[in-house]
């Protein structure tokens, strides 16, 4: 089983052994709250290649190095261990190759969700959680550099699919820190020159993996 496939079904396998473990019904004070969140990200690679007039077509599997992710949200809780929000998600992968040949740039997406969340009863001072999400792609942009010369990529629109599974710590009475791992999936992308003449001859696929520190204010 690949490794993209495996992590979501373990995380799965995960939060299904929590749920056995929890009682049937969360204790969760209910209302509005904020939340701000950002940390490391990774993304899959994936099969590019691209033509230029002036320059002769690459074509290769992508390596990337580091990425890094934000976002924030505007939710409701419901008591009961069930939540609901609006969130923002923004991602940015650097991209370092394209089969055998250097690149300079990133792989970068923003992507508007709606999330839901279960949240369970704590375990110690834990409160483990699971949640999946549904959005829209407001952008995905390739910024691609070679032999001194960029070149940008972007498209929008399309949905995005994300699980998540993590914990979370009471700080206060309305204050609480939170850790989770994410799972997104963007599918294929048709990606078009922002300034003409170059091109994508295939669409990239969009698949990234984070690890996310938060913060939560409870109104």
């Amino acid at each position: 089983m690949p490794t993209q496939t495996r992590l979501p079904v373990l995380a799965s396998m995960a939060a299904a052994a929590l749920s056995l473990a929890a009682p049937a019904v969360a204790q969760d004070r209910p209302g509005l709250y904020i939340s701000a969140y950002g940390g490391a990200s990774s993304l899959a690679s994936t099969s590019v290649t691209e033509s230029r007039p002036s320059q002769a077509t690459i074509t290769g599997t992508t390596s990337f190095g580091s990425g890094t992710g934000a976002g924030g949200a505007v939710g409701y809780r419901y008591g009961n261990g069930w939540a609901a929000e609006l969130a923002w998600d923004y991602r940015s992968h650097k991209l370092q190759r394209i089969g055998d040949t250097p690149v300079t740039g990133e792989f970068a997406s923003t992507v508007a969700f709606v999330n839901g969340y279960y949240r369970f009863a704590k375990l110690g001072g834990v409160r483990p959680f699971i949640g999946a999400g549904l959005g829209y792609v407001t952008e995905v942009d390739m910024d691609l550099g070679r032999n001194g010369s960029d070149q940008e990529y972007s498209g929008r629109g399309g949905l995005a699919t994300q699980v998540m599974v993590g914990g979370e710590v009471d700080l206060s009475d309305r204050w609480s820190l939170s850790a989770d791992l994410r799972w997104s999936q963007m599918g294929k992308r048709r990606l078009s020159s922002t300034q003409g003449g170059s091109t994508l001859q295939d669409r990239p696929t969009y698949q990234p993996t984070s690890l996310n520190v938060g913060l939560t204010y409870r109104f």
